[in-house]
């Protein structure tokens, strides 16, 4: 076997531990991301010197939030990408190794 089809299997060894992480850790990226904390006081409303604080309105465009939709948004996007390009190679390789 050619160093690039052992640098294959490698890949490939490669690829099966991080499905295994990406199945462990993606249900928590996404809990976090759509986690939504609301903070402030416990009774009342809070007033600032610009008028009532709207704290469901500041979870909704906090930045770190919005970083970590977009990470998970990403996520999903590569996840597909992977699995095409899966698809491709084992096509290619079901097609080399028809006779």
């Amino acid at each position: 076997m050619r160093t690039a089809d052992q640098q294959v299997l490698l890949f490939l060894d490669d690829l099966e531990l991080l499905v295994g992480e990406l199945r462990r850790i993606y249900p928590s990226a996404v809990a976090s991301a759509d986690a939504v904390r609301i903070g402030g006081q416990a009774g009342g409303v809070a007033v600032r010197s610009s008028g009532i604080s709207d704290p469901t309105g500041d979870a909704a465009v906090d930045p770190r939030r919005r970083r970590r939709q977009s990470n998970v948004k990403k996520a999903r996007s590569d996840v597909k990408a992977a699995v095409v390009a899966a698809r491709s190679a084992l096509s290619h390789a079901m097609r080399a190794a028809d006779r």
